[in-house]
């Protein structure tokens, strides 16, 4: 993909990775949340809840996607895993979109066309930890669109799978526990949804990126809840986190970016893939980046043909 004009239009289309698969049968989406979430765990390059990224190829960074299936189709198709081994892409806060039937969020079909990604491309694909996924599983009240957006996923699930809606959460529950925290590139990148704030960086513990998390990590107030639910991060805050894990820019999502993304400052750039205006970030793992030519590399999702 050495010109940007040429990849916009991406490559032959190749089946989506559910073709085939009914994901309105309770025990096919069950299946694929738990053999994902297996392979969550078996994902090569995983060290705790890190995956460290070869030095080769090239990963395609996403912001947030709540959701929103047509910027989603986007990035798998210019994310063009069928065509290397060495093309990667993370996504991440996929659940608790802005359409609602009846009043009812049905996101958990792109959650199981996620897992279904993760199984085809296992060595390929991650979807990081995000606040509203693991809100989702521990049923912490997120209002949104003047509703608990909990309340209207679990109105999905109980819609679309009835009597066997507590076994797909179960499954849905196994496999957010297995995402990972953050993905790291040689060159001195880091992607994760977002990072701890000011208020809870004194209790943090950045030693949870080498390890998986717990109950309790994953609880409010652990260490990993923190790490994607932060906000406001301040120069000195990122210089700490850089210094501790040895890294030159961050890229997140988790925050407002009405024009697809926000430069925080010169070592934290904001994603959002939920919107119009969504962008993608394709980063070449080989290639040493200032912020500058970092966001240089910006590809909007709407100038992706399908």
């Amino acid at each position: 993909m050495s010109q940007r004009s040429d990849s916009r239009q991406g490559p032959a289309c190749s089946e989506p990775a559910e073709a085939g698969l009914n994901l309105q049968d309770a025990r096919v989406v069950i299946d694929l949340f738990t053999r994902a979430a297996q392979a969550n765990l078996e994902t090569p390059g995983r060290h705790g809840s890190t995956v460290w990224l070869p030095e080769r190829g090239r990963l395609l960074m996403t912001g947030d996607v709540h959701d929103h299936g047509l910027n989603f189709q986007r990035v798998v198709k210019y994310a063009a895993l069928d065509r290397s081994r060495d093309n990667h892409l993370v996504i991440h806060e996929l659940v608790h979109g802005e359409a609602r039937i009846n009043g009812r969020d049905l996101s958990i079909r792109l959650l199981a066309r996620a897992a279904a990604l993760k199984l085809k491309y296992p060595s390929q694909v991650y979807h990081l930890q995000s606040n509203h996924e693991l809100a989702q599983i521990s049923g912490e009240g997120i209002i949104k669109y003047g509703t608990s957006v909990v309340d209207a996923f679990n109105a999905g699930v109980e819609f679309i799978y009835g009597d066997d809606a507590p076994a797909v959460n179960e499954a849905l529950a196994k496999y957010v526990r297995s995402l990972p925290l953050a993905v790291r590139c040689p060159n001195g990148i880091l992607c994760t949804h977002s990072l701890p704030g000011p208020r809870k960086m004194l209790a943090f513990d950045p030693s949870i990126l080498d390890r998986n998390p717990t109950a309790v990590d994953l609880s409010p107030n652990g260490h990993a809840h923190s790490l994607v639910w932060g906000r406001d991060h301040s120069r000195e805050l990122l210089d700490t986190l850089a210094d501790v894990w040895k890294i030159k820019l961050f890229v997140t999502g988790h925050q407002p970016a009405d024009w697809g993304y926000e430069i925080a400052n010169d070592l934290l750039l904001i994603l959002a893939s939920d919107h119009q205006h969504g962008v993608c970030l394709p980063i070449e793992l080989t290639r040493s980046y200032t912020m500058e030519t970092l966001v240089g590399q910006i590809v909007p999702l709407a100038a992706i043909v399908l």
